[in-house]
């Protein structure tokens, strides 16, 4: 069946972005140039423009669009997972990349926009405002998250989305250029940190092995974890869940 325009225009506008954020994230924004993003997508450097007036407004687009489709991703990954540990490790594995259904590379594409932002006033601008955005949100997350299942962060909630976002942002960093230096364990033991709840592994020693991810240790403070994390009212299908920043609209 043949495509209308506007579906040609939308499937155009898609392969743009997809092609950008891979070959920004390999090969960093300035090095990438407009021709370079069309043949990726296999159109014309003229349909660049025509979508996007030009490679900063390509950027721009990007940013938008891509907030979303990670977040949409996070949250069907921590939908299927009830334990608390367990929605810790989701949110971990789609900042690093360590699920097979995760962005992959997103944090990479966080760097570098971090990069251009400290550049150039017009993306620092948007970024600033995203993340101001990121924070509140995350923030309003945390709190009901915490309260389901009887967490005790370290700070307050808008506080704890900056600490979060912060842990989340240097192990990923970390993990890239040295990958043995930072295991999923050591990952979700120092989310749980923050999160005031015991963590996998939390009272291991010789003869002690590791709890998994998806179980909770038991400890003198009862920390429930297979009740169901309960919705946000204001997103009627998404939990409340421990959401980084990056991934926030």
């Amino acid at each position: 069946m043949a495509q209308t325009q506007q579906e040609r225009k939308a499937e155009t506008r898609t392969r743009l972005l997809a092609a950008a954020a891979e070959l920004f994230a390999e090969q960093g924004i300035d090095a990438v140039s407009v021709d370079a993003v069309a043949e990726a997508a296999g159109r014309t450097s003229g349909a660049v423009y025509a979508h996007f007036g030009s490679k900063q407004g390509l950027l721009l687009a990007l940013l938008d669009s891509w907030k979303d489709s990670v977040l949409t991703v996070l949250l069907a990954e921590v939908a299927v997972t009830e334990s608390p540990l367990g929605q810790l490790a989701a949110v971990w594995g789609n900042v690093a990349g360590t699920t097979e259904a995760g962005p992959g590379g997103w944090s990479l594409l966080e760097q570098e926009l971090w990069l251009r932002a400290a550049r150039d006033d017009a993306v620092a601008d948007v970024v600033r405002t995203r993340n101001a955005e990121s924070r509140r949100y995350t923030a309003r997350h945390l709190a009901g998250w915490s309260s389901a299942v009887d967490a005790r962060p370290v700070a307050e909630p808008e506080e704890m989305a900056v600490l979060v976002k912060a842990l989340l942002t240097g192990l990923a960093m970390q993990r890239r250029l040295d990958p043995g230096s930072v295991d999923d364990n050591l990952a979700v033991r120092g989310l749980a940190a923050l999160m005031g709840m015991p963590g996998p592994g939390a009272g291991a020693g010789p003869g002690r092995p590791a709890v998994s991810a998806d179980r909770a240790q038991p400890t003198d403070r009862a920390h429930p974890t297979d009740r169901a994390v309960p919705t946000d009212p204001s997103r009627p299908t998404d939990r409340a869940v421990p959401t980084p920043q990056g991934a926030t609209p």
